[in-house]
């Protein structure tokens, strides 16, 4: 059987004893799980050389790793302080995400704070471009995984990633099933939303289907957008099993990361179904 989808939590296993992530690599072997993604969300503290141990470690045991960069950006501010703190956060964490092995950093990009959605889009745009710029220039190859958003006062809807990613190289989206649902940019209640949600992003970005990376969990919201993330048999909201029978049936490839409350458990939960289909 050839596992064409990688299933892991969001940061270190629940079942891990251990605190660290290196650590949470180990753990993730042991639970037979294939990914997992890092966690700066409260800020970038991983020193080069643990970094360099983490990549040793998860190349052997063949771990992909991601990350997830700290939660107080904002690409679409008016402040020059927040801009630069926003910047030097993501180049933080795309760097300790390189080092480390990894290959792409989500990041929420920010709110619309009472501007038009094509400001705060060319906003976003230009602050994403001059990260963009410094990466390269440091040879640093991380991609800047734009996530779509849960909620509707956040810059970052479904159709913004989808033009960022078309108009800069190195952005990459991450699909969150649960924000497409809680702020209602796109429906998923079963196999046929599934294939054509596939469709628009090969359409829109070609083979992003044969390397897509996806954040699921199920989700509980108001006419607002997201209010928070469930476990996996909650409410089945956006449902899991039909996305499995979908991406298996058409050889999908890529990365599903869990940002449940119990990401390990519902990772290995997917990955089992996911594995029904593709036996």
């Amino acid at each position: 059987m050839i596992m064409l989808v990688r299933f892991g939590p969001a940061g270190i296993p629940m079942q891990c004893k251990g605190t660290s992530t290196l650590d949470g690599v180990q753990c993730c072997a042991e639970l037979g799980l294939k990914a997992m993604e890092m966690s700066f969300v409260r800020g970038v503290r991983m020193r080069d050389e643990m970094a360099a141990e983490i990549k040793k470690t998860a190349t052997k045991l063949d771990i992909s790793l991601s990350s997830h960069a700290p939660y107080f950006i904002n690409l679409c501010s008016s402040e020059e302080k927040t801009v630069k703190n926003s910047l030097r956060h993501i180049y933080e964490a795309s760097r300790a995400t390189f080092l480390a092995g990894g290959s792409i950093t989500a990041i929420h990009p920010g709110f619309y704070q009472g501007k038009s959605k094509e400001d705060a889009y060319n906003l976003a745009k230009k602050r994403f471009q001059e990260v963009a710029q410094q990466l390269r220039q440091e040879k640093i190859k991380c991609y800047l995984g734009a996530e779509n958003v849960g909620k509707k006062s956040q810059f970052g809807g479904f159709e913004e990633i989808l033009k960022l990613a078309n108009e800069i190289d190195m952005i990459k989206p991450v699909i969150d099933c649960s924000h497409l649902v809680a702020r209602g940019d796109f429906p998923l209640k079963n196999e046929n939303d599934y294939r054509k949600l596939f469709a628009i992003l090969e359409k829109e970005l070609g083979d992003y289907v044969r390397h897509f990376h996806f954040q699921f969990q199920e989700v509980e919201y108001s006419e607002k957008g997201e209010r928070n993330h469930v476990a996996l048999g909650t409410n089945n909201d956006p449902p899991y099993k039909p996305l499995m029978k979908v991406i298996a049936e058409n050889s999908y490839a890529g990365t599903i990361i869990s940002e449940s409350p119990w990401p390990d458990v519902d990772a290995k939960i997917m990955q089992e179904e996911y594995n029904k289909f593709n036996s």
